[in-house]
């Protein structure tokens, strides 16, 4: 994987630990969370009080400055960028969860979880997703059931089903494949965003 380097605290970091930034035709800053609008664009870690803070005190405009060569001024920088951010991820995430589910790579349903895990073929775990207002008790019996893999929760009931177009999806465990893998890094960016240390595993957060 490629790697970036903030502007803000000028670290080399893959590009799957931070968000590319574009400046749009009418000199404002928009997220590129799938970096690939066209233009001059920049990269940020996305700790999200750290970038809070700089959209708040101006120094990500200084930062974009420095980095463009040309003059980024401070309200071209949308006060709510974090949450512009947060949205573009969860929404992505979701759309990912479709497609995977359209490649059969998923299995939804506390049973149907369990049953897939003692079938044979069915491919090998990659991520557990837990709806954020699912039973606590649920998700402790799920995560037993499923072992050592990473579990997230982050997206409510309502939206994991609109995202599968199923009625009430509680849990989704995701075998392993290369749409698994991205999503598992976007995952990792929006819990990174929310302050969530993405090596547990483990978050609640903002529902989309």
């Amino acid at each position: 994987m490629r790697e970036r380097r903030c502007i803000l605290n000028h670290e080399t970091r893959p590009e799957s630990d931070l968000v590319r930034l574009a400046l749009g035709p009418d000199g404002t800053l928009v997220p590129d969370v799938a970096a690939r609008l066209p233009g001059r664009g920049m990269w940020v870690s996305v700790e999200g009080a750290a970038l809070r803070a700089a959209v708040k005190d101006g120094k990500l405009a200084k930062a974009a400055s420095r980095s463009l060569k040309t003059t980024v001024k401070r309200e071209a920088v949308p006060d709510d960028l974090v949450d512009l951010i947060d949205r573009l991820l969860a929404r992505r995430c979701l759309d990912r969860l479709g497609l995977e589910q359209r490649a059969g790579h998923l299995v939804t349903g506390f049973d149907k979880i369990k049953a897939a895990l003692s079938k044979k073929g069915t491919g090998k775990p990659a991520l557990l997703l837990a709806a954020t207002d699912g039973a606590e008790d649920g998700r402790r019996k799920i995560k037993a059931a499923v072992g050592d893999v990473p579990a997230a929760s982050l997206f409510d009931r309502e939206a994991l089903s609109g995202a599968l177009g199923r009625e009430n999806v509680v849990h989704v465990l995701l075998m392993t494949s290369g749409g698994t893998d991205i999503l598992k890094a976007d995952i990792g960016r929006l819990m990174r965003l929310r302050g969530v240390d993405p090596l547990t595993c483990e978050a609640q957060g903002n529902e989309e």
